[in-house]
């Protein structure tokens, strides 16, 4: 028996039935951690690793973390989010010793059996969903019609969708809760594909 493709994975989506831009929901409307948070393995967003380095993690989500302390999982997405800096930032900047540091604490701390990477179904249904938003939210302009500057703000805005539906789905793959402070692309993202794989929280 022939087993399912990436062509069927790709074709679960139609892109047509999104042609509005999408809006941003209140709060109330939201996933954010509370009681009735669901009782799944948390995946950490990179956010997370940012916001406790700064020392804005809200209370309800170190006490989440807390009380699942052995079901916490790291995703490799997050891994190289957080690695890209050690190559890029310049050695010359007298902070950047520093911020190495803090990266390879953040990444000592992931052990590999513990850390999950997203399959090629993963890939595939990320870009898809990172495709729609980027159309609907109006970055999908011809190259023609932007300056240099113009076009390098939308490959990069491109980018972090393409890395955030990434995280989104592995954690639907791998049925455990994306943990994360990026309200804005989650928000979109679980309208475009509803489930209950998200808690979020907003910086203090």
């Amino acid at each position: 028996m022939r087993s399912e493709t990436i062509g069927t994975v790709a074709k679960r989506y139609q892109p047509a039935r999104f042609k509005e831009t999408l809006r941003y929901r209140p709060d109330s409307e939201l996933p954010f951690a509370s009681a009735t948070t669901p009782f799944l393995p948390l995946l950490l967003d990179t956010t997370y690793y940012l916001d406790r380095s700064a020392g804005r993690l809200p209370p309800s989500v170190r006490a989440l973390i807390s009380s699942r302390q052995h079901l916490v999982y790291n995703c490799a997405v997050v891994c190289a989010e957080l690695a890209i800096s050690i190559g890029l930032l310049n050695p010359e900047d007298p902070r950047t010793s520093s911020s190495i540091e803090a990266i390879h604490i953040h990444l000592d701390e992931m052990q590999r059996d513990k850390t999950v990477a997203p399959s090629s179904e993963a890939w595939t249904e990320a870009a898809i969903l990172a495709g729609i938003l980027a159309r609907t939210q109006g970055l999908a302009r011809p190259k023609r019609n932007l300056n240099p500057d113009q076009a390098c703000c939308q490959e990069g805005r491109r980018r972090e969708l393409l890395l955030d539906a990434l995280l989104y789905v592995t954690a639907t793959e791998q049925n455990m809760l994306l943990l994360s402070g990026n309200t804005r692309h989650l928000d979109l993202l679980l309208q475009l594909r509803p489930s209950h794989n998200v808690v979020l929280y907003r910086p203090i």
